[in-house]
């Protein structure tokens, strides 16, 4: 760690992360580490020693970055048979059998009719807008990242099921473009009311990969998903703001769109699907990267040391653009992984700093 560089006690976290993703040669690598990331609370290892050694990892790296979120729910969490249960605000039911929440009913699934009667939710309600004025009234210097999660294809098959939201572009055009249309200006407004309070960035979420390649054909995605999403870019490029966007998987096919259309930060990196060095090759310096370190393989399986090379590997291929590169995880850290990998993971990530 630099941490008596004169440079990084100038540098607020705004502006080290803005020279980051602009490649503009930030004084500190900048890592996304806390909070659902590495959520403790599930690892099965209770080592309580470990546990607290991890915590005081955590305090060590600056508070350089906060992220909002002013999602609601039509009702809130229950608990029924031991499982939390609970409806977001666009009607699809969840629950939580311990390891992060699941969607268990889609309001639209059974018939595109509903659509006559379904009640979309309002991106300017008031409650909102005072949510949102309180979640940034204390974000000081620290770079701001508005959530817009579930963003089009995830919330739309959240709303019709998974296998209906896969085939309703070819079988329902007409009902598919009314529903995808009705997201993206709820979206869009969510996006205007974050960038009235001067949001840095954006972290927009739709998984489009498997492990092995693209959801559908990348001719398909390009004809009835890419339009929307560079209406979306633009709106948040239009006051200067980053566009983050997580997806799962592999999703080199639509990479270079995405670059294209304006896209700042991919996220997460996942090293089992996609080929980090190719990632690095083909598209280091055209767009920062987040996250990378494999939750997968290497944070359950590999050693501590196995995970201090990972990064290393990860922080010198991605972050050698005068910037570049965000640290983080690929995706969750699993239950079963073992708490030495994890204070690992902070500790040669606070080396690199």
């Amino acid at each position: 760690m630099r941490e008596s560089s004169r440079e990084v006690r100038l540098v607020t976290g705004r502006e080290n992360y803005q020279k980051a993703i602009e490649f503009k040669g930030p004084a500190y690598l900048p890592c996304i580490l806390g909070g659902g990331w590495v959520r403790l609370y599930w690892l099965w290892e209770k080592d309580k020693a470990k546990l607290e050694k991890i915590r005081a990892l955590q305090n060590k790296f600056p508070d350089d970055q906060l992220s909002v979120d002013v999602s609601r729910n039509r009702e809130e969490p229950v608990e029924r048979d031991g499982i939390p249960r609970w409806v977001d605000e666009w009607g699809t039911g969840w629950a939580n059998h311990g390891y992060g929440a699941k969607p268990e009913t889609y309001p639209l699934m059974s018939d595109f009719t509903l659509l006559e009667s379904y009640s979309y939710p309002d991106a300017h309600l008031s409650e909102r807008l005072i949510g949102m004025d309180h979640s940034v009234a204390g974000r000081g210097e620290r770079y701001t990242l508005a959530h817009v999660e579930f963003t089009l294809f995830e919330r739309m098959w959240l709303l019709r099921g998974f296998e209906n939201a896969l085939v309703d572009p070819y079988l329902e055009p007409g009902r598919f473009a009314q529903l995808r249309d009705c997201i993206l200006e709820f979206d869009l407004g969510m996006i205007d009311e974050w960038l009235k309070r001067g949001v840095d960035g954006f972290f927009f979420t739709d998984d489009w990969g498997t492990q092995e390649s693209l959801l559908i054909r990348p001719a398909d995605w390009r004809k009835f998903y890419k339009p929307a999403y560079q209406i979306l870019f633009d709106r948040v490029h239009s006051q200067g703001a980053h566009v983050w966007m997580h997806m799962c998987g592999n999703i080199l096919e639509i990479l270079p769109d995405m670059i294209d259309m304006g896209l700042n930060v991919y996220n997460s990196v996942q090293p089992r699907a996609i080929d980090v060095h190719l990632l690095a090759k083909e598209y280091g310096g055209k767009v920062a990267f987040n996250g990378g370190v494999d939750v997968q393989e290497t944070m359950v399986h590999g050693t501590p040391e196995d995970v201090k090379n990972e990064v290393r590997t990860l922080v010198d291929l991605f972050g050698r653009y005068n910037g570049g590169y965000i640290g983080g995880l690929s995706h969750t850290v699993m239950p079963e992984t073992p708490l030495d990998n994890v204070i690992a993971l902070y500790e040669v990530f606070l080396e690199l700093q």
